[in-house]
């Protein structure tokens, strides 16, 4: 675009000079004219020239300033700035055209030369420089109060967004110091931790509504600031072109620029208030996701805890003296006790009876039948052992049986308090709870293990007590028989020797007698 009407003024000593003196002149007679005729006066900036009679440098101006509203960009508001001249210029055209021939017909048909020294333009011009550069300086006051006014309504969107953070912080903040003792925590069950985080996501929607809010009022204010903008732009638009220091082309390129200026002020805010927007929110969600991982690290805490309780409850349990120490078990041990004094009893009795059975008061016959009983009375103590031993068995089985159902219940504890999943239930109670069972078991086999073998080898001893009796018994009656063979031998030949005394005796006598006769 060429520059158009960049210098109003022609300089002293000009070739142009006299023309425009002329021209003065020529618009002075012509303001005089209509003011004895009653016609428009300059004031309403109105050309009542016919087409014919305007100048070919006026016509230029008039075509290039068409072209210049014509190409001049209206889409922004705050780039729309005066109304169409031309619409303006044709409507008073067709009024003041009747009367256009009467003011050239008023002119004086000789004109008067200016003095050559006036400096009348000067003045003109240095008049409407100053109430040009006045019209600016308020312009930039009216903006900057616009400024100044639409100031709150930035700030204390801001300063409420964060007064109600501040108080969200601070009552989340008391919800997990409330759970922060794990006494507390433990109290709570999977139901209130999700209420808990349900709490905590109905604020965050709620902080993220108020930031919208803030978003939409700081737009309302960009958009109230920009209408206000435009407004004082568009009338000290006007303003200028009343003043006419500038054609109205540079008036229009003036407030283009101061118009574009501000634009990208506005877009700049824009940008700000968008970018604030996404870093406020970008805020929220790191916020949410903070305490998301907080509740979640509560969440872990509470499922140990309970996972603990369940797991020392169950120790607890099994700690218990009745499972480690039964008390059918131990009235089993009791009565086999008892039992085993009985039997005994009755056992020393046939083993002092067997004791007492010697020769040669006692023969085989009793001694084999004083042992079979024994052995029988053996036998007894044997299968009363055995029977014990089935018993205890059983209810060692029985407590088994409820240190299982125990564990159950623990595992359907843990799975009904959504502590862990199914795998992780399983796990637990083999790593956790089936070892303490299994030791249990271990310890109730390895005692009835010893058991056993302690009342074998008490069978077998009294077995070899009662044989080695019995071969004693045997022994002493066939030393008793042998003995009894031998003295009864030796009882013969005594007899006989006696015998043979006797008869020598007799036969000593006899001849004894036999001589003193």
């Amino acid at each position: 675009m060429q520059v158009v009407g960049a210098v109003r003024l022609v300089p002293r000593g000009a070739v142009y000079r006299q023309i425009f003196e002329d021209e003065v002149l020529l618009v002075r007679s012509l303001n005089a004219a209509r003011s004895k005729a009653g016609f428009p006066t300059q004031s309403e900036k109105l050309c009542l020239l016919k087409a014919s009679d305007i100048s070919t440098d006026a016509r230029l101006l008039l075509c290039y300033q068409q072209k210049w509203l014509e190409k001049t960009p209206c889409n922004d508001p705050t780039e729309t700035l005066l109304p169409n001249r031309e619409a303006t210029f044709q409507k008073v055209w067709k009024n003041a055209e009747e009367k256009a021939a009467e003011e050239v017909g008023s002119l004086p048909d000789v004109v008067a030369p200016e003095e050559t020294g006036s400096n009348i333009l000067e003045l003109l011009s240095e008049r409407r420089r100053g109430r040009h550069d006045e019209a600016l300086t308020s312009m930039r006051q009216e903006l900057a109060s616009i400024a100044k006014e639409m100031e709150p309504f930035v700030l204390e969107p801001g300063k409420s967004l964060l007064a109600k953070r501040m108080e969200s912080d601070r009552k989340i903040e008391l919800l997990f110091k409330k759970i922060e003792v794990d006494t507390a925590l433990e109290g709570l069950s999977m139901e209130g931790l999700e209420e808990l985080w349900n709490i905590i996501h109905q604020e965050s929607l709620t902080r993220k509504k108020w930031i919208r809010e803030m978003d939409e009022s700081l737009q309302k204010a960009e958009w109230c600031r920009a209408d206000k903008i435009t407004d004082v732009l568009r009338k000290y638009t006007v303003k200028l072109e009343e003043i006419s220091f500038f054609l109205s082309a540079d008036v229009y390129r003036l407030m283009n620029n101061e118009a574009m200026m501000i634009n990208r002020a506005l877009l700049a805010n824009q940008r700000a208030v968008a970018q604030l927007f996404s870093n406020l929110m970008k805020s929220e969600l790191q916020w949410e996701l903070s305490h998301r991982f907080n509740w979640q690290d509560k969440v872990k805490d509470w499922k140990l805890i309970q996972k603990n309780r369940v797991v020392h409850s169950f120790r607890e349990f099994m700690a218990n003296e009745d499972i480690q120490n039964p008390p059918a078990v131990k009235t089993e041990m009791d009565n086999m006790i008892t039992d085993q004094f009985l039997l005994s009893g009755r056992r020393m009795e046939f083993l002092q009876r067997l004791s007492d059975l010697l020769p040669p008061g006692h023969t085989k016959a009793e001694i084999n039948e004083c042992y079979n009983s024994l052995v029988n009375l053996s036998k007894s103590i044997d299968s009363c052992h055995m029977q014990r031993m089935t018993k205890i068995h059983i209810q060692c089985g029985m407590t088994q049986q409820k240190c299982l159902a125990e564990v159950e219940l623990c595992q359907n504890n843990l799975l009904n308090l959504s502590v862990c999943t199914k795998n992780e239930a399983e796990e637990i109670v083999n790593s956790e709870l089936l070892p303490l069972t299994e030791k249990l078991k271990s310890r109730f086999e390895e005692e009835l293990e010893q058991m056993s073998r302690d009342f074998e080898e008490l069978a077998k001893k009294n077995e070899g007590n009662c044989t080695d009796l019995y071969s004693y018994l045997q022994e002493a009656m066939d030393l008793w028989d042998v003995h009894q063979t031998e003295l009864s031998q030796q009882e013969g030949e005594f007899q006989k020797t006696l015998k043979g005394c006797r008869w020598k005796q007799l036969k000593s006598i006899q001849w004894s007698q036999f001589f003193q006769l």
